[in-house]
């Protein structure tokens, strides 16, 4: 019986940040040593779409995607395929990876600054009602390790479970040790609960012989930005965020909590899976 290659699928836009995802996803498929494949995918808006230039047609696009196609098949030698879909961008990528059961979206992001401030946001409604995991990078992958480094938080949420799951599937895939940070809380009950997800970490991560630490957030800072400092002085690699689907219009607009880590200023890559989307 024939394997299925594992399928990367990167929303490409001709950027270069686009070219940083599809850098992923090469180096990703070569550690894994299973075939692979990594799907372009260009989203059409009607009437055309919109370049640096101005409005391309569909076949100006076509022309466009089919030359980085050879370009990088040839640089890189990789399986490349390429989609051109019609509609929203917000829906149109989710639905295509979950057509093709891809294992991964690879999506390149500008971050949060200047005229780009809700690229971030952008990223996050795309990300939102997932049930495949996307992982939202900035720069390219280092030449020397992939994922050796996984910064994830715990805290009192039941549904941390299934996140230790996915990192422990993360770290056991791509041997990475996991750097587990907790918030401060002075609350009783909310602390027991920690020490209940960590109590779970500890048994899953030794169960399968993964290397672990574990970290406390300082009090009386926000807990986003310790993750992404934690992230910054270990040098990570990545960081893994469970995100919460159907997000309403005001968390794109003014900043979910997840917002600031996917689009950290330190560039540092996140993993991005939905709760209760899949099951590790």
């Amino acid at each position: 019986m024939e394997t299925k290659p594992q399928t990367f699928v990167i929303p490409w836009d001709f950027t270069p940040v686009a070219e940083n995802a599809f850098k992923y996803a090469v180096k990703l498929s070569k550690v894994s040593n299973e075939p692979s494949q990594i799907d372009l995918v260009h989203v059409l808006h009607s009437g055309g779409s919109p370049t640096k230039s101005g409005k391309t047609s569909e076949e100006q696009v076509q022309e466009m995607i089919q030359a980085d196609k050879q370009r990088l098949s040839t640089a890189y030698s990789v399986e490349i395929n390429t989609k051109l879909l019609e509609g929203s961008l917000f829906d149109v990528i989710t639905d295509y990876a979950s057509e093709v059961h891809a294992n991964m979206v690879i999506m390149g992001t500008h971050g949060i600054k200047g005229v780009q401030k809700l690229t971030g946001s952008w990223a996050l409604k795309v990300i939102a009602g997932s049930d495949v995991p996307f992982l939202v990078v900035q720069d390219e992958p280092a030449k020397d390790r992939i994922f050796s480094q996984l910064v994830m938080s715990i805290d009192f949420r039941d549904e941390e479970k299934e996140k230790i799951l996915w990192a422990s599937r993360m770290a056991k895939q791509y041997g990475s040790k996991i750097h587990v940070i907790v918030p401060n809380s002075f609350d009783s009950g909310v602390k027991k609960k920690i020490s209940n997800n960590l109590a779970f970490a500890k048994k899953q991560f030794e169960n399968v012989g993964i290397s672990w630490e574990q970290h406390n957030a300082a009090k009386g800072k926000s807990f986003q930005e310790e993750i992404v400092n934690l992230a910054v002085d270990l040098e990570a690699d990545l960081i893994l965020i469970m995100t919460a689907p159907n997000l309403d219009f005001t968390d794109y607009v003014f900043g979910a909590q997840e917002q600031y880590i996917i689009a950290n200023r330190s560039k540092i890559p996140v993993m991005c899976i939905n709760f209760g989307t899949i099951n590790p």
